[in-house]
């Protein structure tokens, strides 16, 4: 999301007319070497800037254009049967770099790589194989961004290979913002990032948003001759069939083209495995979603409904992905609490959390918003910024309740308020589109009249079949996140005994408590709500105290005997 100062709201998106600077393809054409004429770095970061102040999208890059075919300037070689061409391009200046086609083809059996020049970094980044797999009606495709400013485009396939591949290349990705890449590739292109407040989804507030953080996800979103940042999230539909549908915000696609979202990138799983971590998963990406329906909200710059965008995926998501569909309440239900999970200027995800009920917002629309302010927690105080535009926020019952539209929060504000598309407004408001593109036609595609379910991820529902109608694997979830959230040890500080109160529906039945070293001081069984305990006889000092129910959940609290 981008931040954009409009009668006193930072908006995260805008809707003002976007004109891109292109550079100008390169004239120097050599057989497996291709040398583009880029734009100046620094103005170009100048101008995405201001493009990003003024339409709110997070802009990242440009498209310069071309018309090559990749067989023509390619080097070809054959050894031991196996045909190769390969072609290295420069983007001088770059961060970062990718290829657009409007002619792909790849026969069964051929491959395609992508991978950054021998000897630039200590190691290759390498991105393949790609395959026929990627092969569409549309014949468009887009690879990921490879880091630095040249790649190298292999292909191969078995010599006589009777099917011809086509790669015709419309255009070369120039990233300058917002490209971070893990060592050894990131002491050259690394620049940007989201704010140091930001929590990791992977730290302890998103302990038990372990299945909702699965079903958000990056967006790519090329449109105009820009390059774009966006979040969206996985949802759920009353068919329960799994359908592979996302839910983000319109203003993040509102200038589109038909022939543009075949180059709609929707990245999965890109998070850091630990809290405060440095690695994270990097190519799981889906090339390509089918528009169903938008909001059709923006008029002469300004918002006039709740902004909302539903795509479908286009190609199958991989199982191993664990993709999870999340539930939703299109009731107009405002919630008690819950959390945001975003992926702020392209980053890792993150996790932003609140407190308060939002409460009915006109910043927009009349009706159409709710308002969110953040809440510190125990690793930072999570906001939102530009690319998280499109995120989903959620209420204590782990369902959406609206998509982010824009605001005003950032690390040195971050109890400015943040504004949210409604879910149920959404599903049946008053936004310029007909009944029939309103989101209950495509959430409700069976006509049940549900406004609220429950998320899921895929299940086998046996003979080929799978479903999203079954919760069990998140249920354990919520149930141990009813037992942390009120199990109590109080005081704390203490200067020697502690009252341990189980929540209703659990029994205490094990209690252990350690010294700060790990080892075991004295442990009690016995059921109950309710028990006692007197830390006084091991002196001073930090103490752990385990509890562990009668249906087994556990938890460790830390305690200190003052």
């Amino acid at each position: 999301m981008i931040q954009r100062k409009i009668q006193g709201i930072w908006q995260k998106h805008g809707f003002a007319t976007l004109t891109v600077m292109w550079g100008m393809i390169g004239t120097t054409l050599g057989q497996g070497l291709w040398h583009v004429d880029a734009p100046d770095f620094d103005k170009a970061v100048q101008n995405m800037e201001w493009q990003s102040q003024q339409t709110g999208r997070e802009m990242v890059g440009s498209v310069i254009p071309a018309d090559v075919d990749f067989f023509q300037v390619a080097a070809r070689t054959v050894q031991d049967g196996l045909e190769t061409w390969m072609l290295e391009v420069h983007v001088p200046g770059a961060l970062a770099t990718c290829i657009y086609f409007d002619d792909f083809h790849l026969p069964a059996g051929a491959t395609l790589h992508f991978h950054t020049p021998e000897g630039k970094y200590d190691e290759v980044w390498s991105e393949g194989p790609v395959t026929d797999a990627e092969n569409n009606t549309h014949r468009r495709w887009t690879n990921d961004e490879v880091p630095g400013d040249a790649l190298v485009m292999v292909y191969r396939c078995p010599e006589g290979t009777t099917q011809q591949a086509t790669l015709g290349m419309c255009g070369v990705g120039f990233f300058a913002r917002h490209q971070r890449f893990p060592h050894p590739w990131d002491s050259q292109v690394s620049r940007g990032g989201s704010e140091p407040c930001q929590v990791d989804v992977n730290c302890p507030e998103g302990d038990s948003w372990q299945c909702e953080k699965d079903a958000v996800v990056k967006l790519r979103i090329t449109q105009g001759g820009g390059i774009y940042l966006c979040s969206g999230s996985m949802v759920n539909n009353t068919a329960r069939d799994c359908r592979q549908l996302m839910l983000s915000s319109f203003h993040c696609a509102d200038e589109v083209e038909e022939n543009e979202w075949p180059f709609f990138k929707v990245q999965f799983n890109y998070e850091y495995f630990e809290c405060g971590g440095v690695q994270s998963i990097n190519s799981r990406t889906r090339t390509g979603v089918i528009h169903l329906t938008d909001s059709d909200d923006s008029f002469n710059g300004q918002i006039n409904g709740s902004d909302f965008l539903l795509v479908e995926v286009e190609d199958p998501i991989i199982d191993s992905w664990e993709p999870f569909y999340a539930g939703w309440d299109a009731s107009g239900f405002n919630g008690n609490g819950g959390v945001g999970i975003h992926h702020p200027s392209g980053d890792r995800k993150k996790i932003s959390t609140y407190t308060n009920s939002p409460v009915n917002s006109n910043a927009y629309s009349s009706g159409a918003h709710w308002r969110v302010q953040w809440t510190a927690t125990e690793t930072d105080h999570g906001v939102t910024e530009g690319g998280s535009s499109g995120s989903p926020i959620f209420e204590e019952s782990h369902r959406i309740i609206g998509t982010l539209t824009g605001g005003s929060s950032y690390c040195d504000y971050p109890y400015a308020p943040d504004y949210y598309g409604k879910m149920s407004y959404h599903w049946d408001g008053n936004n310029p589109i007909p009944t029939s593109m309103k989101l209950k036609a495509f959430l409700d595609p069976v006509g049940t009249g549900e406004e609220l379910m429950n998320g899921s991820y895929v299940q086998d529902a046996g003979e080929g079949n799978v479903s999203c109608d079954l919760y069990t694997s998140c249920e354990a979830t919520r149930v141990e996140d009813r037992f942390l959230s009120g199990l109590t040890i109080i005081p704390n500080p203490t200067q020697g005994s502690v009252a341990i109160t189980c929540p209703a529906g659990f029994e205490c039945e094990h209690i252990q408590w350690f010294d700060a070293m790990g080892s075991l001081l004295g442990e009690v069984s016995g059921r109950g709500v309710f028990r006692e305990l007197d830390l006084s006889a091991w002196g001073k000092g930090v103490r752990y105290i385990t509890v562990t129910t009668s249906d087994g959940w556990a938890a460790t609290r830390r305690v200190v005997v003052q």
